[in-house]
Parts: structure tokens; C-alpha cells; sequence
């Protein structure tokens, strides 16, 4: 479960991440990115510009080609598959995509009341003035009703 550890006896109801279907477009900027950056390295490979041409210039348009795609792509690929939103018996845990994001545990006696906006979810917690708020949560709907089932009936302090 790469860095969220469950108590004893725990069990999950919900475990959620980004769909593969959030990478759409910096898969298409992928796409983009290395036709456009492979076409100049074969303007540059052309044989009659082969004497002229440092090969250098070559080797620098292909590391620039990496670090484009490291930047468009493996990172937001790395960070939505560390993106998460887990519901257990007992807690609410969450974690954002960052790399250094630490994993918070919300315990379900807290909450008193979730709410649900599209994608989008709200927990009102007890001692808090102001709900926290959640968004781009995949199955919003399902994670809200399994946290409402697991809370019972509302409660107001």
C-alpha cells in the first residue's frame, strides 16, 4: 500500500486513486512532443547537413526531448498514481499527489456530515468551523455513500 499502514483488524471499504483517463491530455502533449522533436532530429540527420551540423546539437535536442517528457508526462503519471482517497471501517485516510504529501487519517466518530459536488467531496467535522474539502476524487459518489453508511445516522453536536 506504499506508505499508508492499517491498524489491526482494519478493513477497507474504499480505496480509491486517479483514473489512467486523467493522463488524456499529457498523453497527447507526449504525442506532440516527440513528433515535433524527432521530425527536427531527422531535419538534422538529413545527409547533405551532415558535414555541417554538429552532432551535439543532435544530442541536445534529444535530452531536451526527455526532459520534455519527463516534465509533461512521468511526473504527472507518478504524482495522480500517488493520489489517494482510502475508506476503512474506522478512518477516512488521504493523501495528495505530491511526492513529499504525508497521508492524513481523519477517524469516522469525527465526521458529522459528508457532502458531495461532482467530483468534489466535503467531510464537516466536529471541532472544525469549516468542512474540509476534498476534490478530484474519482467515484465521489460511491466514496460519499460509504462514508454516510459507515457514520449512521446523521449526528449534530
Amino acid at each position: 500500500m506504499s506508505g499508508i499502514q492499517l491498524e489491526a483488524g482494519e478493513k477497507v471499504r474504499v480505496d480509491l486513486t486517479s483514473p489512467l483517463t486523467s493522463l488524456t491530455f499529457p498523453f497527447l502533449e507526449l504525442i506532440l512532443i516527440t513528433g515535433l522533436c524527432w521530425m527536427g532530429i531527422g531535419y538534422l540527420d538529413r545527409p547533405d547537413l551532415a558535414t555541417t551540423i554538429p552532432t551535439d546539437l543532435r544530442n541536445a535536442v534529444v535530452v531536451i526531448w526527455l526532459l520534455l517528457v519527463t516534465w509533461r508526462f512521468i511526473l504527472p503519471l507518478a504524482r495522480s498514481r500517488r493520489r489517494r482517497f482510502m475508506v476503512t471501517d474506522r478512518r477516512v485516510l488521504v493523501r495528495a499527489g505530491t511526492f513529499k504529501a504525508r497521508t492524513d487519517s481523519i477517524p469516522l466518530r469525527q465526521i458529522h456530515h459528508v457532502d458531495r459536488r461532482r467530483n468534489r467531496i466535503a467531510l464537516a467535522l466536529g471541532g472544525f468551523d469549516r468542512p474540509l474539502h476534498f476534490k478530484d476524487v474519482p467515484k465521489a459518489k460511491k466514496a460519499a455513500a460509504v462514508i454516510n453508511q459507515s457514520i449512521g445516522p446523521a449526528r449534530y453536536s
